[in-house]
């Protein structure tokens, strides 16, 4: 009987050995038609938005052949320079002056939002809210112009605050455009209003949209006191354009200092 269980028990094994093998033949069969079903069909194709980075990414879905920008740890936010100026061009109304710099060289902001906030004279109080979008090129400083919004009470102090920056590579941006202004003249009208005007020649290689042109007036001592703006539909390479920019005229004011800009973004 000792011979007859050990004969039965040296027979069962390879039966056990067999069917393990078998079934893990069928196992790898099983796996690869999986996988195979997988890469060809179901695995998701590598983009910027997948949270992986891959297909030459810097980063996770940044550098590389993705829009967005991978951010370096020292990245600067866009600030305000110096004091945000309010003005009141007409009683109820104020205009708003700023000055905003970005002083990343590599990064251009193709978009930003910000909201001014315009405070009473009790300094707390909010006579009105402005929100807006703007956008800001490597290593540029540029005025911002909020003219002749309504307030609720006598404006005296603002402030902005700006988020949602979407950082390019300067190289993607491209440069500041290059304006040239010629044949400026500086009038005090009988009207009350003073009046800036002039051409603007597009010095740049490329076509613009939607140029802004800022005008801002300043006092005999050269610090500003009022503000104002307008638009130009589009100006291609080596085209000329006349602009004129009007604001009440002030007491003490040097007409003859106002300071001109041009703004446009690349196409």
């Amino acid at each position: 009987m000792a011979r007859r269980a050990e004969k039965d028990y040296n027979g069962f094994m390879p039966r056990r050995a067999k069917q393990f093998v078998y079934g893990l033949f069928y196992l790898i069969i099983l796996g690869g038609v999986v996988g195979g079903i997988y890469f060809l069909f179901l695995k998701p194709t590598p983009s910027c938005f997948d949270g992986v980075q891959n297909e030459g990414e810097q980063g996770v879905d940044c550098g590389g052949a993705c829009a967005k920008s991978c951010l370096p740890s020292d990245i600067q936010q866009i600030s305000p320079l110096g004091t945000v100026h309010v003005f009141t061009p007409t009683k109820g109304h104020a205009t708003v002056l700023v000055q905003l710099e970005n002083v990343n060289a590599d990064l251009a902001a193709e978009l930003f939002d910000y909201t001014i906030t315009i405070r009473g004279a009790d300094g707390s109080s909010t006579v009105a809210m402005v929100s807006g979008t703007s956008f800001a090129y490597a290593d540029e400083t540029k005025y911002l112009v909020v003219p002749n919004e309504s307030v609720s009470d006598t404006p005296s102090t603002a402030d902005i605050s700006i988020g949602n920056i979407q950082w390019l590579d300067a190289a993607k941006m491209g440069l500041v455009p290059q304006f040239a202004f010629t044949n400026i003249t500086s009038v005090a009208g009988a009207d009350g209003y003073a009046t800036v005007s002039g051409n603007i020649t597009d010095r740049d290689a490329s076509s613009f949209s939607n140029i802004t042109i800022v005008a801002v007036f300043k006092d005999a001592a050269g610090m500003p006191i009022g503000a104002s703006e307008t638009e130009l539909d589009s100006i291609s390479p080596g085209v000329t354009q006349n602009f004129s920019i009007s604001y009440p005229l002030l007491p003490n004011e040097n007409i003859s200092a106002t300071e001109i800009k041009a703004y446009a973004e690349r196409n």
